[in-house]
């Protein structure tokens, strides 16, 4: 008898020891088939990232590749710009679209001569410093009047303040102590804007009177009003014209200029300036260099769609030297929205 339960023991010590050498083999296999589930999802993970990241580059590449076409098409309108040989009528202001292997892409080219340059406010003096400038202030005026901003004048001196490298605020402006001296969340930056988004921070421009300015304002890298191109000047623009001339030029007078333009735009400054709306108004030498023929600066928007990726970009390009350059480009799906 204790033979049969010392052999009974012996047995039930056997497949207990088996079990658990199974239950140990079991787990071990778990495991690594866990581990294998996680190196495979890592590696088809890695690979997808790879894919997005090679389809987000050629789409950054597509978009380089239209803005160089965009920035060619620039420098051959103004090569013929003297004499007006080129039509513009298929690309310029319009939208074109072409076609890619597996997307599409879509390349803008507007004026970007004919809106307010807020760095205008200012004047850049011969050693870098920047003061008020009181003819742009009264522009900014005369525009903010135009869209039913009363203070404007305010407004007006609050962003030149804004600008000018100096602390002294303009009669009305605002300086470091109108934002809260040393305590305040910012202050004026004393600088040139690099962004109409920048207005959010400025004394008295609420949201209100930065929608009513949006559609009119921009900022160039330079303390200088923007010049108005007449030959691409849109009738919703008529309030850059009158903010130009003055009170002289009412915005329905701005507007009927604009709209008995010639056929092919005006062959001259003078033939502009002898419109009946403006012939009768007394204009100074500075005013009268503030119309130009030809844009200085043109805006390109562009748009990519390849494969699963899409790109948009924006580029400020200047022209003033005869050539095309980019001085600013702004990628993201936010570029369009950028008030360049």
């Amino acid at each position: 008898m204790h033979k049969a339960l010392r052999n009974g023991n012996e047995q039930g010590e056997g497949e207990g020891e088996r079990g658990a050498a199974l239950a140990t083999v079991l787990v071990m296999v778990s495991v690594m088939s866990l581990l294998a589930i996680t190196i495979v999802e890592s590696a088809r993970f890695g690979i997808q990232r790879t894919a997005n990241q090679e389809q987000m580059d050629q789409s950054r590449w597509y978009l380089l590749g239209a803005e160089a076409y965009a920035t060619s098409r620039i420098n051959e309108y103004i090569e013929h710009a003297d004499n007006n040989s080129l039509d513009t009528s298929d690309w310029f202001g319009q939208t074109l679209t072409l076609p890619l292997d597996q997307g599409a892409m879509q390349i803008g080219v507007k004026d970007g001569d004919n809106c307010f340059n807020l760095n205008g406010l200012g004047e850049q003096l011969e050693g870098g410093a920047v003061i008020a400038s009181e003819s742009g202030q009264a522009r900014m005026a005369r525009l903010l009047e135009l869209q039913g901003v009363l203070d404007g004048r305010t407004l007006a001196v609050s962003l030149s303040d804004w600008i000018d490298t100096d602390s002294t605020p303009g009669l009305g402006g605002a300086e470091d102590d109108a934002y809260g001296g040393s305590s305040a969340a910012w202050l004026p930056a004393n600088h040139l804007i690099a962004d109409p988004s920048e207005l959010r921070f400025v004394k008295g421009f609420d949201t209100s009177v930065i929608s009513r300015l949006a559609p009119l304002v921009c900022a160039r890298p330079m303390a200088l009003p923007n010049s108005i191109s007449i030959n691409t000047l849109r009738a919703e623009q008529a309030a850059l014209l009158s903010a130009v001339v003055g009170r002289e030029l009412p915005l329905s007078a701005a507007e009927r200029i604009i709209r008995e333009r010639p056929q092919g735009g005006w062959a001259s400054v003078d033939q502009f300036l002898a419109h009946p709306n403006l012939f009768a108004i007394q204009l100074s030498d500075a005013t009268r260099a503030m119309f130009s023929l030809t844009p200085r600066w043109f805006v390109i928007s562009i748009s990519v769609a390849y494969r699963d990726a899409s790109e948009t970009s924006v580029a400020l390009i200047n022209a003033s030297g005869g050539h095309g350059r980019v001085v600013r480009r702004v990628f993201g799906a936010d570029a369009r929205r950028s008030l360049l």
